[in-house]
């Protein structure tokens, strides 16, 4: 059954990068956050169609053994750091709180990088009172550097400002556009998808953020590959802001 499964996504993929070469306008990246807790519906939302990023929270029962997992199966993995949030939800293992002085949460950072196997970027998980503080996401941004990491802003606050800090020490960063399954049943859950759908057909680069539910693993296995032929489905790393070449490109006169 796995095995099936697996030369099914395969074939799939397959057509879809043959496909996008001529016809893609837009691209849609959609990355599966929360991932570590549990084996089971970690496997089956990884396998879930269109996953091309699996965000994996440190320190948890299974963060390595679905790395792993991910790694052989080609998807791209980041590390999914719990960060401060406006409303103390406890943070669990290797917790980014600024209240715990930096050093604490530096340490607490190396961990959960190192913790991740074949991890190549960080988001954040939870993070709406870290993600507005300028100070402490510096020091996250310091230690990312060195690790050559990129950095995924999920954007659970309007007023974050992570994605502008990763900019200034110009670290690889991408924002996140569209919540799949911020409600889990099915219409909304579409809705979404539609709205990720449309923009990628008007030409955008999308990041969707999902997670490992039964409802939406279930609604991911009943759409059609076929049916978006015209769109490029591709892991975070294929679409970032490189802050260095894009101050260049403003910098060049038009017409050169």
């Amino acid at each position: 059954m796995q095995l099936n499964k697996t030369i099914t996504k395969t074939i799939a993929a397959l057509l879809l990068s043959s496909a996008t070469i001529v016809f893609a306008k837009g691209s849609i990246t959609l990355v599966l956050d929360d991932i570590g807790n549990q084996y089971s519906a970690g496997i089956a939302a990884i396998d879930a169609p269109f996953v091309t990023t699996v965000a994996i929270m440190p320190g948890r029962p299974y963060s390595q053994e679905l790395a792993e997992y991910s790694h052989s199966n080609g998807i791209e993995i980041i590390v999914h750091a719990p960060m401060s949030n406006t409303t103390d939800f406890p943070l669990g293992a290797f917790g980014l709180d600024k209240r715990d002085g930096r050093e604490k949460l530096e340490q607490n950072l190396v961990s959960a990088i190192e913790g991740v196997p074949y991890a190549i970027g960080l988001s954040n998980h939870m993070g709406s009172r870290l993600t507005q503080d300028r100070q402490a996401m510096h020091w996250v941004m310091a230690i990312l550097k060195p690790y050559q990491f990129y950095f995924f802003d999920s954007q659970t606050v309007s007023s974050t400002i992570a994605w502008q800090v990763a900019d200034a020490h110009e670290i690889p960063w991408a924002r996140r556009q569209v919540f799949l399954d911020h409600q889990k049943d099915s219409d909304f859950l579409n809705r979404q998808w539609q709205q990720a759908v449309k923009k990628a057909r008007q030409g955008e680069d999308v990041r969707v953020i999902c997670h490992p539910y039964p409802e939406t693993v279930a609604f991911l296995n009943q759409l059609d590959p076929l049916d978006y032929v015209d769109i490029a489905f591709l892991p975070l790393s294929g679409k970032l802001h490189y802050p260095i070449f894009d101050r260049i490109d403003r910098n060049i006169p038009k017409g050169t």
